[in-house]
């Protein structure tokens, strides 16, 4: 699979870019949100949903500056599925309208309510909160250093029925 080769160097390439150190805080934010969004829109391409629609949901909960960065996937395209980005509250019924969340900016609590409403169902979730893989998400998005690194959940992504690629996963910090 070369096209999967080829992709997979590009997103180790992007993962592994450092954000510049001695940035201001303002514009080291700027640049650590287009890095996430870029890893956001990579991690498409290396999951596989039970089933196959012709729209991916991407759906964002929270507010921050992350946010108009997510919305420049809005309408691209991954493994042959346009990307529908939309913002939605955290009561929202995911479930029905999400294949993919994104949680940023939201209080513990409210996670936590997330994630259990989505529990078992196919939803790719990712967040850049604390703890996040252990609170009950796939994706935990984290920063090291000047770098942005990712940890996955064996246990979530076996419960929302999600393939993650093992290329992927090599890249990973893996949580059982």
């Amino acid at each position: 699979m070369p096209i999967i080769n080829k992709t997979f160097a590009i997103f180790a390439i992007a993962l592994l870019g450092s954000l510049t150190p001695g940035q201001s805080e303002a514009s080291s934010a700027t640049k650590a949100d287009k890095v996430k969004a870029a890893i956001v829109y990579k991690l498409t391409k290396f999951v596989t949903w039970p089933e196959k629609k012709q729209t991916l949901s991407l759906c964002i909960v929270g507010d921050d500056t992350i946010n108009s960065e997510l919305l420049k996937i809005n309408h691209k395209y991954s493994s042959g599925r346009r990307i529908s980005v939309t913002h939605k509250a955290p009561n929202a019924p995911l479930e029905k309208l999400c294949d993919l969340v994104y949680i940023h900016n939201t209080k513990s609590s409210a996670i936590a309510g997330i994630l259990s409403d989505l529990e078992n169902h196919p939803v790719l979730t990712i967040s850049d909160s604390d703890n996040f893989v252990y609170q009950g998400g796939v994706i935990g998005l984290f920063r090291t250093g000047s770098r942005i690194q990712f940890a996955i959940s064996q246990e979530a992504t076996k419960s929302a029925g999600l393939a993650i690629n093992p290329q992927l996963m090599r890249l990973a910090k893996i949580v059982k």
